[in-house]
């Protein structure tokens, strides 16, 4: 196994940061998938610890060596790309066996690593055919087996499951698991999918722009984002966040942002009475009912989704501030009126000029 270290790394391209400082460790045998939307630097961080892009400052230490100016060939690191790049003129089991044979790898250890991967993927129907007769998803699933057969220490994947039809998703999913576990090696996948990220990591890094926005077990992530970005992109659909303000009232601090009014004792909350804030709740955390409940607000149905499980509600408050809500199939009826009501344990608040998280729970 083999523990990875970024220390302030940087990258830039024609003038344009794409990685900015970057301080990132990743334990030795750990799974560490990297999300952030298109443009954020997934790519970009898995090539530079790859050896494939050019890093402008700061160090890659790869074990106890650093490796920031070591040529990709000598860092015993895998990468699965986007495109699954193939040998177009090999079978599939040629390219599966290809980096083994480079290495002159015993043609009796070649056979049983190629057997192994084959027999985990079920790809044996697949061996004798080339790249160009499989399909996208077949491509990608053949990529991911070859890089296991190379048994590197590190294994980078960029989108390796894009491509893979849903249903067969989880399988690859579940053996890639299995796979990295019993032969110890250290995972970093990047991706924008989010259910991947919950189910394959130990920990997750939001990236925004380059810049390290989070990084923790996806179960922290999802109940206590760090900024506003990560609540808004971290959830299917994202949190609600709302424009309000802290007053004061009876003697206690009220959050008020449009459709609701929450009164805390919380110190935090407290020494910013007259000032902004976003109020964030998660869709699943809202519950409407028939009548008003208390101080907040009716809120309209105006569109309704099915989704199986639950049924997804936009909702709009008379001011035209637009909402959603997860909610137990039937739901209310189009053009219903409904108040929300949520527990203050469930809402989050936000600086709006820094996106920091101010309080969780108020």
């Amino acid at each position: 196994m083999t523990s990875i270290a970024l220390s302030e790394l940087t990258v830039s391209r024609d003038e344009q940061r794409l990685l900015g400082q970057l301080d990132l460790t990743i334990a030795s045998g750990e799974r560490l998938v990297v999300l952030g939307p298109s443009g954020s630097g997934k790519t970009t961080l898995l090539r530079a610890i790859a050896g494939l892009e050019t890093v402008s400052s700061g160090q890659i230490h790869l074990g106890d060596r650093d490796v920031t100016a070591t040529p990709p060939r000598d860092r015993h690191v895998a990468l699965v790309d986007q495109r699954a790049s193939l040998q177009p003129h090999l079978s599939v089991e040629e390219n599966l066996s290809f980096a083994l044979r480079l290495r002159h790898t015993p043609r009796e250890e070649v056979q049983q690593r190629v057997e192994a991967e084959t027999r985990a993927f079920s790809l044996r129907s697949l061996l004798p055919r080339r790249p160009r007769t499989l399909s996208a998803g077949e491509r990608h699933e053949v990529a991911v087996a070859r890089s296991l057969v190379r048994r590197a220490s590190v294994l980078l994947m960029d989108e390796p499951l894009a491509r893979i039809d849903p249903v067969r998703r989880s399988d690859v999913v579940r053996e890639l698991v299995r796979m990295q576990e019993g032969y110890d090696i250290t995972l970093v996948v990047a991706t924008n999918d989010q259910r991947v990220a919950m189910t394959l990591a130990h920990r997750i890094a939001v990236l925004d722009g380059g810049v390290l926005a989070q990084i923790g077990p996806p179960a922290e992530l999802y109940a206590e984002p760090a900024t506003t970005f990560v609540a808004g992109f971290l959830g299917s659909p994202p949190m609600n966040l709302l424009d309000g303000i802290v007053t004061r009232t009876d003697g206690r601090a009220t959050v008020r942002a449009e459709p609701f009014s929450q009164t805390t004792w919380d110190t935090d909350v407290s020494r910013r009475v007259g000032e902004p804030v976003v109020l964030g709740v998660r869709p699943e955390h809202l519950q409407l009912h028939p009548r008003s409940q208390g101080p907040n607000e009716r809120l309209r149905v105006v569109h309704r989704e099915f989704m199986g499980a639950q049924v997804m509600l936009h909702l709009r408050a008379p001011t035209g501030r637009k909402l959603i809500a997860m909610v137990d199939p039937p739901g209310p009826e189009l053009d219903r009126s409904v108040w929300p009501v949520v527990d203050p344990h469930r809402l989050h608040l936000f600086d709006p000029l820094s996106g920091r998280r101010i309080a969780t729970g108020i």
